[in-house]
C-alpha cells in the first residue's frame, strides 16, 4: 500500500483524518465481525486504497463504497476494482452523499476518521439508517464512550445514542503501530448489532433526540435545571420529574437509556 501511494504522489491528507490499516490479519479479522458476507449489500465508508474492500470482494459480498479524496477514488475506480461488477463507488462527503442513496444496506463498514467518525454514526442512527449491523475501526477513546454505561465517566449523549437501537461491543484494540501513517493513539473495533425491537417508536424518535441533546447539554448542571430549557414551567416540570421517578437533582451521566425514554413518555 505504501509503494501504491508512493507511486501515485499521494500525501497524507491531515484535512479528511487519513490512516492506513496494513496487516491483512486485522483487516480480515475485522471482515470477520461482520459474520457472513456472501451476497450481502455494504456500504463502506472511506475505503482508502480498498484494503479492506478487497477482502469484503473476495468473500463475495456487493460493496458500495463511499470515499471523500478524489486521487484515491480514481485509483478505486480505475484500477483497483475496475473489472468488479459487485463493487461501485460514491465519490465526495460520506456526511452528505451517504444519505442520499435510495438503496438500503445489509450492512455498514467503515475505518472511520478519528475526526468526523463520531458524527457519521450520530447521523446515520438520527437519520435513520440504521442496517443490521455496522462495523466501524475508530480511536480507542470513541468506542469506549460508545459501550459506556451510566454512572461511568466515559457516558454521555454518544453513549446512549449509539446503543438507542444498537447492541454494542468493543470488539478489540488495534496498536496504532498498524496503521500508516502512524497516529498518537491507538484504535478500536467496534460491533453494532440492531436490536430484535425498537426501544422507541418511530414518532418519538425527533423527541427522544431533542431531550437527548438537552440533558447532556451542561454535564455539571442537574437534570432539572437542563430539563428547564424544554420544560419552562416550573409546576409542569416537578410533575414530569416525578411521574418519571427522577431525582431533581441527579444528573444526566446517571440516567440508564430506560430512564431517559421513561422520562421523554412523562411530557
Amino acid at each position: 500500500m505504501i509503494s501504491v501511494l508512493d507511486e501515485h504522489g499521494f500525501a497524507m491528507s491531515k484535512k479528511f483524518g487519513q490512516n492506513f490499516l496494513l496487516p491483512l490479519s486485522i483487516r480480515e479479522k475485522i471482515v470477520s465481525q461482520m459474520g457472513t458476507i456472501e451476497g450481502r449489500s455494504i456500504f463502506e465508508i472511506g475505503p482508502g486504497l480498498g484494503a479492506i474492500t478487497s477482502v469484503m470482494l473476495g468473500k463475495g459480498a456487493f460493496v458500495r463504497a463511499f470515499e471523500i479524496d478524489h486521487g484515491f477514488a480514481q485509483i478505486l475506480r480505475n484500477e483497483a476494482f475496475a473489472d468488479e461488477e459487485r463493487f461501485s463507488l460514491v465519490e465526495g462527503d460520506a456526511l452528505k452523499t451517504l444519505f442520499k442513496e435510495t438503496e438500503r444496506p445489509d450492512l455498514i463498514v467503515g475505518n472511520l476518521p478519528y475526526n468526523v467518525g463520531s458524527l457519521i454514526i450520530g447521523d446515520i442512527i438520527e437519520r435513520g439508517l440504521l442496517p443490521e449491523r455496522m462495523v466501524f475501526t475508530l480511536q480507542k477513546e470513541v468506542v469506549e464512550r460508545m459501550c459506556a454505561r451510566e454512572g461511568g465517566k466515559e457516558y454521555s449523549s454518544f453513549s446512549v445514542l449509539s446503543q438507542l437501537d444498537y447492541d454494542v461491543s468493543y470488539s478489540f484494540t488495534i496498536a496504532r503501530t498498524a496503521f500508516y501513517p502512524q497516529p498518537n493513539v491507538d484504535s478500536a473495533v467496534v460491533v453494532m448489532k440492531k436490536k430484535a425491537d425498537s426501544v422507541i417508536e418511530k414518532g418519538e424518535r425527533e423527541k427522544f433526540f431533542l431531550l437527548l441533546r438537552t440533558l447532556f447539554s451542561q454535564r455539571r448542571k442537574t437534570i432539572k435545571n437542563n430539563l428547564g430549557r424544554i420544560i419552562q414551567d416550573r409546576d409542569q416540570l416537578k410533575e414530569v420529574l416525578e411521574k418519571a421517578g427522577i431525582d431533581e437533582k441527579e444528573r444526566a451521566e446517571n440516567l440508564s437509556l430506560k430512564d431517559i425514554v421513561r422520562l421523554m413518555r412523562c411530557y
